[in-house]
């Protein structure tokens, strides 16, 4: 799973338009975030407006979700004993996020699993120190998994009007990190659109949400990266249009590690416990919102090519593309949805 961090943003701002022309130039806006970093281009006429925004809306992101920061809601619920309230006009990020897991966590069966915190400790992707392990104490995983009791966590609504979310054991502990950057993204997107702005490309984490054209005045392209160990960042495999869309992307050919032989992979079964890569390299979901996209991007990595592609037969609103290879040679194979199609990039826009 994604690594949150909290650090303090930076920016590096050009103007990719001529100043002379009559429409309002696009500029690109990047700094680091959640652990991670963040990449906006936005057609704006008040860049360093736009930047304050994003500044002030990421900070007080960490201090919802950062496992990092000690007095993060996130960090606070983590540490209670057995509950812990806030006030949900100070932080209104904490509640929206648990909602769409609890809905994701239902519908996928309990493969999207933010309670899978302890594991993402113990092998060494979470916030904690992060200590390779040698070899996998069944023992400890099997003690570890009686904490993945996410659908016995409740969020209410007290009598003062505070948000409490409460468990049933003080060792259960939350871990939004396959979620909360395409949250990001979302809200970022509604900054945008409160603004009037109608032109924009937001990055964060891998997660992104495209709307309107770019300075070109064509529909964006996203390239999705070739899921190998040994490619460069610059390396695509797929290159997509997204127009009004969001759209991520989940693997397990980055983030991991291997010892004796082992691979540990940061996208943990919550079923078994194991930090083992399933037969799917990359998982790129579509939707409406990036939220939901964050969300089923993880759990169809844990569920694998075939029980992914039965459950997305289900689901209304969602396309998804999921690359792998099954001989091991290294050529890739591809099995997408039949919407999916509608983002491929024609030859006349290559």
């Amino acid at each position: 799973m994604k690594i949150m961090k909290f650090s303090i943003a930076f920016f590096l701002i050009f103007c990719l338009l001529s100043c002379g022309q009559k429409e309002d130039p696009y500029y690109k806006i990047s700094g680091p975030t959640m652990g991670t970093t963040y990449n906006i281009t936005v057609q704006t006429t008040d860049p360093m407006s736009a930047q304050k925004g994003i500044d002030s809306i990421l900070a007080d992101f960490n201090l919802s979700m950062s496992a990092y920061i000690d007095t993060s809601t996130l960090s606070y619920f983590n540490a209670a004993e057995s509950k812990y309230c806030f006030d949900p006009k100070k932080d209104p990020y904490f509640e929206p996020i648990f909602i769409k897991s609890k809905e994701v966590f239902k519908a996928t069966g309990g493969a999207f699993n933010p309670s899978i915190a302890p594991l993402v400790n113990y092998y060494g992707f979470g916030y904690k120190e992060k200590k390779r392990l040698k070899e996998t104490d069944t023992l400890i995983v099997k003690e570890l998994l009686k904490l993945l009791l996410f659908d016995s966590i409740n969020l209410m609504k007290d009598q003062t009007g505070q948000l409490c979310i409460t468990k049933t054991n003080k060792n259960i502990k939350l871990d939004f990190n396959s979620i909360s950057p395409g949250y990001a993204v979302d809200v970022l997107a509604t900054y945008f659109e409160a603004k009037g702005i109608i032109n924009y490309m937001i990055e964060v984490g891998g997660e992104i949400r495209a709307r309107g054209t770019n300075d070109k005045k064509k529909v964006w392209v996203i390239g999705i990266n070739k899921p190998s160990a040994k490619a460069k960042d610059t390396e695509i495999e797929l290159p997509l249009l997204l127009y009004n869309k969001s759209l991520a992307t989940s693997g397990n050919y980055r983030n991991s590690y291997e010892s004796k032989g082992q691979k540990f992979a940061h996208i943990i079964n919550p079923f078994t416990g194991l930090s083992q890569p399933t037969d799917i390299l990359s998982a790129t979901i579509i939707a409406d919102d990036c939220i939901t996209a964050d969300a089923f991007a993880t759990a169809f990595m844990v569920l694998g090519l075939e029980k992914s592609l039965l459950l997305l037969k289900e689901l209304k609103g969602i396309d998804a593309c999921f690359i792998y290879d099954i001989e091991g040679d290294g050529v890739f194979e591809f099995r997408a949805s039949d919407g999916f199609s509608q983002y491929y990039l024609d030859n006349e826009q290559k």
